[in-house]
């Protein structure tokens, strides 16, 4: 059974399962639908995200029907967080020749929609977001899920640093010039997958388009707790495809989030700025950017 020839690590909320989704598209990519089965990292995940995949079986059947494709691969946002125990694992199932890819976002912005989108899908997270930030060590010394890690999540530079160090093909994608140029950003994927950049594939589409919030709070108890009004809307709104009526959803149910604070974007920014400095000397990039 063929196994991984690249993967697709990170960062969460810069836009992987928008890439996922493009690049499934083209005739010579495999990739499982399950997104993200985490299973280089499962033991540091297990029960404190949604889906995960522990057993090496189960991994290895994820790639049945991958047979004569030329790039095979998943998407594991995990696997630059747990950076250290991803490589270990990594190197022992697939060695140093596998593909890395990774797209890096803005730090802060990242942050701020990783909040947006957990406060509107998962009942755990009621603090503001200043609240969230200060409640982040706390969490992660518990069971909570860890996508509510803002700030450490968008610490790159040193899980950039080891990647590139132990495998020889290392693609770093910028939100910021994915965002300008999707077509641009996914044929130079497939360039570095070494298969035809020239396939036809549908940019018009969007995923996980975040920035909303629950029109009040009653909306976000009726759907992030068991209760009959839940219950019917499932029933009334079942998944076709995967997806459930997201423009009726939001629409009818959800607004724009405010802007995020200036005072905590500025500590924010703080925060982060060693990070991007050094980054940016990894890679060569010029970050000022993230830096105002």
């Amino acid at each position: 059974m063929p196994l991984p020839n690249f993967l697709l690590i990170g960062a969460g909320k810069s836009a992987t399962r928008s890439l996922y989704n493009y690049m499934i598209q083209h005739p010579d990519v495999f990739m499982p639908k399950l997104k993200e089965p985490q299973f280089f990292v499962s033991g540091r995940v297990k029960n404190r995200i949604q889906k995960w995949v522990e057993h090496e079986d189960q991994y290895i059947k994820l790639f049945e029907g991958s047979e004569g494709k030329k790039a095979i691969g998943e998407a594991s946002v995990m696997y630059l967080f747990f950076y250290e125990e991803a490589i270990q694992h990594i190197i022992k199932y697939l060695g140093n020749d596998v593909k890395i890819m990774m797209i890096l976002r803005n730090p802060v912005d990242r942050a701020y929609s990783a909040y947006n989108f957990v406060r509107v899908n998962n009942p755990e997270e009621k603090y503001s977001f200043e609240k969230a930030l200060q409640k982040e060590d706390e969490r992660f010394s518990t069971n909570a899920s860890l996508f509510m890690q803002y700030k450490k999540m968008g610490l790159y530079a040193e899980a950039v640093k080891e990647y590139k160090e132990h495998f020889k093909d290392v693609h770093i994608i910028w939100y910021d010039d994915f965002i300008k140029d999707v077509p641009g950003t996914i044929k130079g994927i497939f360039h570095f997958l070494g298969i035809d950049h020239q396939a036809t594939i549908d940019y018009d589409k969007r995923w996980n388009e975040g920035g909303k919030k629950w029109k009040n709070p009653f909306l976000r108890y009726l759907f992030m707790t068991d209760n009959p009004v839940k219950k019917i809307y499932k029933l009334l709104f079942q998944k076709r495809k995967g997806v459930r009526t997201n423009k009726f959803f939001t629409k009818n149910f959800m607004e724009q989030s405010e802007p995020m604070n200036e005072d905590t974007r500025r500590s924010l920014v703080e925060y982060f700025r060693p990070d991007i400095e050094k980054l940016s000397v990894l890679t060569g990039r010029d970050l000022n950017s993230w830096l105002h």
